[in-house]
């Protein structure tokens, strides 16, 4: 009896040594395993088990809402909001008029940092776009950053092949996916190679340009199964269910700069078709106001017949009042940015439409989309113009080989990433063709010599993006701060398939 007693004990005592051996080999964050793969052969966790925090870090001229869908999507499949991490990264500029990636590298530490100290996780995910790319390399190439990430998805990215580790652009244990076009993207400069890395899961997506390639469900699918080793299950956002509350979680920030707006009061008002065609503005909608860093919520819902838009007005005259048309919502959002243009001051890149943006009684309107860049000779963009009484006063086509964006950086190919329409000679008549601005066409920020007329408050734009109809109220750029008749239109979609 004693012999069998002692037996099993040392059974036990082996079963504990190899048990532990192999919860070590298992844990994806051991910070002295040279693979921290979340789907290590022995690993018998749960896919949720394999979820880690995500960082994610956006480009150039953009903000944390170039992530929206994605991170509505890793919601929808079993992330949660602690792990999605989506913030602002203000803009990084040098003397050249480039992104500062040295700044933008530390800003990624930073919040690294910050993650791994309040979740309790050794390693993190990280997703870039653009020339966010080249902040993460940096991160990863200088400033330790192999030790605290797992896995990096670089997708629409803009590298900088010289930053490596001893020649290597994907530097050990991290993992690494590029998702790239075939030559669709305009970053790729019809080179349907470039955005791929030695070392890396190299994936192409036919036909995306440079945001479906961080927001269309092929690019989600890649991702998420690169992070957890399963494909996702819900891969596509549902429709707008009318009457169901949808909570908006967002910040109100400077147009370019990037940086928070506190005060700000958000009013949401939907937007109702009449059965003559005509559009009415009905108010009364919930609002909010924005805390010290710019942060709000609010809860809404939308009607069937109706859109949104969304009226932002500062505590003071620092801005203009910015009316920001959108789609209405199919999810829950954690990531809406209300973007105000300064009244005076703000980013140097303004200044190139300074006067046009601030004087006159036209109206000034800027259209984007954020899973979607405007392209010619693939989207049709249409601004219908409509005078009080509802009749029309004459279309306007903006994507065409005649009137197409400044080619420069992000612009060439005709395609463009905000689209400004203003009077810009303040003549009260259309232009011909685009209005060049260097500063801001190298960054895909393109403008049309188009007159919207504010002369009355109830002259109607509605602008048509591949069907999706979006109707807006025209307001004098110069009017007083907190007029019926003054602001800004921003045109913002949302769910460009």
């Amino acid at each position: 009896m004693e012999r069998m007693y002692t037996r099993l004990l040392r059974l036990g005592v082996m079963a504990l040594f190899f048990g532990a051996v192999v919860f070590v080999g298992c844990s994806d964050d051991e910070p002295t395993k040279p693979d921290p793969d979340p789907v290590d052969p022995g690993d018998t966790t749960t896919i949720d088990a394999r979820k880690r925090p995500v960082v994610f870090v956006h480009g150039a001229m953009e903000a944390a809402d170039m992530f929206t869908q994605l991170t509505q999507l890793m919601l929808r499949n079993g992330y949660t909001e602690a792990q999605i991490n989506a913030e602002d990264f203000e803009l990084f500029m040098n003397e050249s008029g480039e992104a500062d990636v040295d700044k933008m590298a530390t800003a990624v530490k930073s919040r690294v940092d910050a993650l791994t100290a309040s979740s309790g996780e050794a390693r993190v995910d990280i997703v870039a776009h653009g020339a966010g790319a080249k902040a993460v390399q940096k991160y990863l190439a200088t400033l330790g950053g192999t030790a605290k990430v797992a896995r990096v998805a670089y997708a629409g990215p803009a590298f900088d092949l010289s930053i490596t580790v001893n020649g290597d652009p994907t530097p050990p244990p991290c993992k690494y996916l590029t998702l790239r076009s075939n030559g669709k993207d305009a970053l790729q400069l019809g080179d349907a190679n470039y955005g791929s890395l030695t070392g890396a899961q190299n994936e192409q997506l036919a036909d995306h340009d440079n945001r479906q390639l961080a927001s269309s469900a092929e690019a989600f699918g890649k991702i998420f199964a690169f992070f957890t080793g399963a494909a996702p299950v819900v891969t596509k956002l549902p429709a707008t269910k009318p009457g169901q509350p949808y909570v908006l979680r967002g910040r109100v920030i400077d147009f370019i700069d990037n940086t928070g707006i506190a005060g700000a009061t958000v009013v949401s008002i939907k937007i109702r078709k009449n059965t003559d065609g005509t559009y009415q503005r009905i108010t009364g909608g919930p609002s909010a106001t924005s805390d010290a860093n710019g942060y709000f919520e609010l809860t809404d819902n939308v009607s069937p017949d109706s859109h949104i838009e969304l009226l932002v007005r500062t505590a003071s005259p620092s801005h203009y009042d910015m009316h920001i048309y959108r789609q209405p919502w199919r999810d829950n959002s954690l990531t809406e940015r209300l973007r105000l243009v300064p009244r005076t001051g703000g980013s140097t890149m303004l200044t190139a439409f300074s006067a046009a943006l601030r004087t006159g009684t036209h109206a000034n309107a800027i259209v984007y989309s954020q899973n979607h860049v405007l392209h010619h000779g693939r989207d049709n963009l249409l601004a219908k113009r409509f005078n009080p009484a509802g009749e029309s006063i004459g279309d306007v086509q903006l994507l065409t080989v005649a009137n197409a964006p400044a080619a420069g950086g992000a612009g060439t190919g005709m395609n463009t990433f905000f689209l400004c329409l203003l009077d810009y000679d303040m003549n009260r008549q259309d232009g011909s063709g685009p209005v060049a601005s260097p500063a801001l066409n190298m960054f895909g920020i393109n403008s049309f010599d188009v007159l919207l007329d504010a002369t009355a408050t109830n002259f109607q734009t509605t602008y048509v993006l591949n069907n999706l109809e979006l109707a807006t109220f025209n307001y004098r750029s110069n009017g007083g701060f907190g007029s019926n008749n003054a602001g800004f239109n921003l045109i913002q979609y949302e769910y460009v398939p």
